[in-house]
């Protein structure tokens, strides 16, 4: 019988979107195990998860993470997951103070963690564009694409219950006007400060139950084309994500609830590693 290690891990879910959340300061994966982390991701026949996350200390910040979506490739943000990061940390007691910056891909985001409340700070956005032309369904509004961390696509309906979002969803995600693929959000104005969205994500595959990115993407294009003043209330098939922002978006936060699911243990041959 092959020697087994035995990796520790946590489950945690910020408002519906689950993660893999392990702690990597010794280095033992290396990032290149997109694999393993697809497969550990995969529901029903391993832990499931929506992402994996490596939680190192960063060079630029006392935290960097790493994250993963459940298709094994890496992505350069995920919002909730960072939220599930700062929790995390704070939880094992990495960080004695509950304000402190996380580093991601590219990026340095401030984290305020109190009680299962976390607020993560974002940069502006980029690759803002209104008018992108590719709309179909004549009764729906495009709201157009936008990279907060990751790009999304804005589409502004009347009726999102009755959206068959992993259909719609694929179809956008995969159009030729996005070569690299793109997340796709169904967004439904409640009232002037409250928006109800799903989210078709890239990498996963379908719809989650909350996207933080896609939330923070829809609100700053509500307020540009509805007039909506933060802070706007997201309401997510797993709970409630609340965004602000500055009338330039120069300062934006995303906040929400975080939990920890379970913590556990995988074997992992030492062959896999070698």
């Amino acid at each position: 019988m092959k020697k087994q290690v035995k990796i520790p891990f946590t489950k945690m879910s910020g408002t519906g979107n689950d993660f893999i959340v392990i702690d990597n300061r010794s280095k033992y994966f290396t990032g290149h195990e997109g694999q393993l982390f697809s497969r550990l991701c995969q529901r029903r026949v391993s832990i499931g998860a929506d992402g994996l996350i490596l939680v190192e200390e960063g060079m630029r910040a006392p935290v960097r993470m790493h994250y993963y979506n459940a298709d094994g490739h890496k992505a350069s943000m995920c919002g909730n997951g960072a939220r599930c990061v700062g929790f995390f940390v704070k939880n094992q007691n990495w960080m004695s103070e509950n304000h402190f910056t996380l580093e991601t891909d590219g990026d340095l985001h401030e984290v305020t963690v109190k009680d299962h409340d976390v607020n993560l700070r974002l940069p502006a956005p980029s690759q803002v564009q209104l008018n992108v032309g590719i709309l179909e369904e004549s009764s729906w509004i495009e709201g157009g694409m936008i990279n907060t961390g990751v790009p999304h696509y804005v589409i502004f309906v009347k009726d999102l219950d009755s959206i068959p979002v992993n259909d719609v969803g694929s179809r956008y995600r995969n159009h030729k006007k996005f070569p690299g693929g793109i997340n796709v959000n169904f967004v439904q104005n409640l009232s002037y400060d409250t928006l109800k969205i799903r989210t078709f994500e890239r990498g996963i595959e379908q719809e989650t139950l909350s996207c933080g990115t896609g939330s923070v993407a829809s609100a700053l294009l509500a307020s540009k084309h509805y007039g909506f003043s933060s802070p706007i209330s997201v309401l997510t098939e797993g709970g409630t994500l609340v965004v602000a922002f500055n009338t330039d978006w120069s300062d934006i936060s995303l906040a929400g609830a975080v939990d920890i699911i379970y913590e556990g243990l995988f074997d992992l041959p030492v062959t896999y590693m070698e």
